[in-house]
């Protein structure tokens, strides 16, 4: 096979002197991108091992980075603005001051305020008398309903009392009419049949008449009795009716009178917050964006006073073409430089994709989150985002290893003798350095990376120090 020529790139000083000193016979290797070339007629006499770099073929994807640009801002910024109307009196800050969180950054007057929050109290002070006036006039009432209640038992008590006396007293006279009855009627019968005197007879019906005239005058004072007793029941229950009601009524009066009380402890709370107004505190730690209003303006709700950014962490906003949504998903990391920081890389991630695209340029916004270590970048820089696009899976080789005829040397060892073998390959896309091979290497074979001199078919090798083998060459 006629030998093959391998083109030449530059390689490290260091590298040249380890293999220098490491591979006994070899000269120091020369530039890292060397291409193996056609041994000279005065090598091949010498026919001496030469030193080598090799790898062994694998699948892999070729990466092709896409660039794009956008500017660093803080993960958030928030204005700081009045909510309350007065003079500005401080502002312990300025453009550029770190800030932490909590902590005052401005204040304005309030004397108003606090003029307020004094009255509400004041107000809420004579509230809670009155509430305690309510609750008073609610015991009195409560008094009142004892009473009436009392007084209601014990006209029910005498209702029941004069009942049972005057029923006995009407029973007893009832009696007497029945008895009296009964001797007239005899004697009647006996001075009709000339026994008794008609004298006798008269004095038993008189008797009999006044003993009727008893019951009836019993029965009228047990009736009107009664009647009294009973007016006087209703009286007190009609007064004890009227003493609940005022109860009602009274703790009626004390719920609303809480109920003031209540509203008012609500207006203090919100006259305070008002007063809180007057107090501008960070809400959160970072560094002041912009000033807008200086000590001894008058500011008004809504004004924007300071404008701060929280630096922890930075965002990226970049507008990517469409084709590439399909190689980006969350969370996925992705390098980046800036050019503030031009010997530094740095890796983002992908914390939103935008669902919807611009619909005349097709550019979809995405956002990158930067960690932000000590706040030491600022924002407004400009960063470059590289998105790796994948090719499929193939062999994949640095283009050192090729000659100026696209071939690669392939190792090969035949007993203790380590030589390698030139064979043309068909090669595909080219990135960051690497190239596809299409056909002629297979997986698994090891192959020449970069010599020290120039190769041709079966030209003895020594492995150096920084190449991949495996246990058993083919």
């Amino acid at each position: 096979m006629n030998s093959k020529i391998v083109g030449s790139a530059r390689s490290p000083l260091g590298l040249f002197a380890i293999l220098g000193l490491l591979l006994t016979g070899c000269q120091g290797l020369g530039d890292e991108n060397a291409k193996a070339q056609p041994q000279p007629s005065s090598e091949k006499s010498r026919n001496l091992p030469i030193s080598v770099e090799t790898a062994i073929a694998r699948p892999q994807k070729l990466l092709t980075d896409l660039e794009y640009t956008g500017t660093t801002a803080p993960i958030r910024e928030v204005s700081l603005r009045s909510q309350v109307e007065g003079q500005l009196q401080a502002l312990k800050v300025d453009v550029g001051d770190a800030v932490q969180s909590g902590q005052i950054l401005a204040r304005i007057n309030d004397d108003l305020l606090l003029g307020a929050v004094n009255q509400a109290k004041a107000e809420k002070t004579a509230q809670r008398s009155g509430v305690l006036t309510a609750k008073s006039q609610v015991g009195d009432a409560l008094t009142k309903v004892e009473q009436a209640r009392l007084q209601l038992q014990q006209a029910e008590a005498d209702i029941l009392r004069l009942e049972t006396a005057l029923n006995a007293r009407t029973e007893q006279a009832r009696l007497e009419v029945q008895q009296t009855k009964v001797d007239a009627l005899r004697l009647k019968q006996l001075a009709q049949e000339g026994v008794t005197p008609e004298q006798q007879a008269e004095q038993a019906q008189t008797r009999f008449q006044q003993a009727q005239e008893i019951l009836r005058n019993q029965k009228s004072n047990a009736e009107q009795q009664l009647s009294q007793a009973k007016t006087t029941a209703k009286t007190a229950a009609k007064i004890l009716r009227s003493a609940e009601a005022q109860v009602e009524i009274e703790q009626q009066k004390v719920s609303a009178a809480e109920a003031q009380v209540a509203a008012q402890k609500a207006f203090i709370t919100q006259a305070k917050t008002r007063q809180s107004y007057a107090i501008l505190r960070s809400p959160f730690a970072g560094k002041v964006l912009t000033k807008s209003s200086e000590p001894g303006n008058l500011v008004q709700p809504g004004t924007e006073i300071l404008k701060l950014g929280d630096f922890s962490r930075l965002k990226i906003n970049v507008q990517v073409s469409e084709l590439q949504l399909g190689h980006l998903k969350l969370q996925q990391t992705v390098p980046l430089t800036l050019d503030a920081f031009p010997d530094q890389e740095f890796t983002g991630i992908v914390t939103r994709i935008s669902p919807a695209a611009d619909p005349s340029s097709r550019l979809v916004p995405i956002e990158i989150t930067l960690n932000n270590p000590g706040a030491k970048i600022g924002s407004g820089l400009l960063a470059r985002v590289s998105f790796p696009k994948n090719t499929a899976n193939t062999i994949i080789v640095p283009e050192s290893a090729l000659s100026q005829d696209s071939s690669v040397f392939i190792v090969k060892k035949s007993g203790e003798k380590t030589t390698v073998e030139a064979r043309p390959v068909s090669i595909g896309k080219k990135a960051n350095g690497n190239v596809e091979i299409l056909s002629g290497l297979s997986e698994g074979e090891t192959y020449v990376v970069r010599s020290s001199k120039s190769l041709q078919d079966n030209s003895p090798i020594n492995l150096s120090v920084l190449s991949e083998t495996e246990k058993t060459i083919p």
